[in-house]
């Protein structure tokens, strides 16, 4: 996670090894990072951004509630084996997440 934007935007990437998808883990992993990153002073949201041949890292942004907000053409191109040059970017807010998880703290009792 970064801070290097004058906007307090937070950005990270996961990566996992094939045998280990289907499992959560990026989920919850992901989950956890952005609840310590709005923790964070200055951070009011949090962007993943994946290439757009990776559904799987969209799907991770989706089941946490973050929004698509654009897909742009990579000004590098693809850049690894399997990559269309397609920059998806989604977004949550520091609102946003604190919404998400006081219903889901809701739903649990």
């Amino acid at each position: 996670m970064t801070n290097e934007c004058p906007r307090s935007r937070g950005n990270f990437s996961y990566w996992l090894h094939p045998h280990w998808t289907g499992r959560g883990l990026a989920t919850m992993a992901t989950a956890a990072l952005v609840g310590q990153g709005f923790q964070l002073a200055g951070i009011d949201r949090i962007e993943i951004h994946h290439d757009a041949a990776n559904p799987a890292s969209g799907a991770v942004a989706l089941r946490l509630g973050f929004t698509e907000i654009e897909r742009t053409q990579a000004p590098e191109g693809p850049v690894a084996p399997g990559e269309v040059g397609i920059n998806v970017v989604w977004r949550m807010t520091a609102d946003q997440w604190k919404a998400r998880t006081a219903e889901h703290a809701e739903r649990a009792s």
